[in-house]
């Protein structure tokens, strides 16, 4: 039987994708085992088809999208930018879902992606600093955008302008006389999560009679949403405004306002982040920041084919342009209530603690 890959790999206690490193002259591989790999090939008269080596670097037609769940509305629609984008410039996309995040399998679809030939991967998934720089600087000869990492980054990146769009949504709230902020946020690790809550925090901090009366870290879903405003008000949380990161998460927190008993946006004002197609449909219509989710994935092709054209010298940060939409889930704060729906919404708040 003829030796192959993975007997060299075996005996050298290595990767196959480590043996292909070594036999394709890679420069990514540590001496010690490119000593061990090439012992493993000597001892087991192992012979590399150079056919195929020839193959695999011929260049890919496909740009590599790693992502987290494209179950997530804005995930879906970058995905659906990029899609259209790259169709218009002749390639097709390869598409890896990395739901749980972890940079070990962040660069195993990397990986992937490589063995794929995939000179070109678009990253919409959070990475800290030192993560997205470490990538850029472990897979030499591979170009990468970044979507979802810190504004300090020395990667190429496409970014929603979060901080903006955060300031403007409080800055309706206080226009609106609304100053008990109850806040609840994307996930800690997403750079967009963060940069949400800094333009919130900033222009809260900015007016002395406003403040934050809780804050809470959702997952960007609706559950999330629903259950942290239960919990606020479970614990008697007084507040006259909601800040969510996100649309899904502000279904959710309607859904609880609601099963307490207090009228949005009478009583409660809420404001989303996204825009997504139903918010204008939800009881009462979101009022939200809207980001423009496509062209986000369209300008993460365009910078990321750039620089294979060499057309970018430096790194890149390009920012999409928030936008506030006003609805009917905020207004102005009414100081005096009917007696009856006060009445009403504590006897309601009464019946879920029991």
């Amino acid at each position: 039987m003829s030796v192959t890959f993975k007997d060299v790999a075996k005996l050298a206690n290595v990767s196959t994708q480590t043996v292909s490193r070594v036999t394709n002259g890679s420069a990514n591989v540590a001496e010690e085992t490119r000593i061990k790999v090439n012992a493993a090939i000597k001892e087991l008269g192992y012979i590399p088809n150079k056919g195929a080596q020839i193959l695999s670097r011929a260049k890919s037609t496909m740009i590599g999208v790693v992502t987290v769940d494209i179950l997530l509305h804005g995930a879906s629609l970058i995905t659906n930018g990029i899609r259209k984008q790259a169709k218009q410039h002749g390639y097709g996309i390869s598409l890896a879902v990395v739901s749980t995040h972890t940079y070990e399998k962040v660069t195993a679809a990397i990986d992937e992606l490589k063995s794929q030939r995939v000179e070109f991967v678009i990253l919409n998934i959070p990475l800290s600093k030192e993560e997205s720089e470490q990538i850029q600087t472990t897979y030499q000869g591979m170009h990468f955008v970044f979507i979802d990492v810190p504004l300090d980054s020395q990667v190429n990146a496409v970014y929603a302008a979060n901080y903006e769009g955060a300031k403007a949504a409080v800055n309706l709230m206080i226009s609106l006389k609304r100053k008990r902020f109850l806040v609840i946020t994307g996930p800690n690790d997403s750079s967009a999560s963060q940069q949400r809550l800094a333009g919130w925090i900033d222009s809260i901090e900015a007016h002395p009679d406003a403040a934050i009366v809780d804050q809470f870290e959702g997952d960007w879903l609706a559950s999330s949403g629903y259950l942290h405003t239960q919990q606020a008000l479970s614990n008697s949380c007084q507040f006259d405004a909601v800040l969510v990161g996100s649309d899904q998460m502000a279904l959710g927190v309607l859904r609880a306002l609601n099963e307490f008993a207090l009228q949005v946006p009478q009583q409660v004002s809420v404001i989303g982040f996204d825009d997504t197609a139903d918010s204008a449909y939800f009881t009462p219509p979101l009022t939200t920041i809207r980001q423009d989710f496509l062209l986000i994935g369209e300008r993460s092709v365009l910078m990321v084919l750039k620089m294979a054209e060499a057309e970018l010298q430096s790194v890149q940060q390009e920012f999409i342009e928030t936008q506030l939409i006003e609805r009917k889930s905020t207004q102005l704060y009414q100081q005096k209530e009917d007696n009856k729906d006060k009445l009403r919404a504590l006897l309601k708040q009464a019946e879920q603690l029991i």
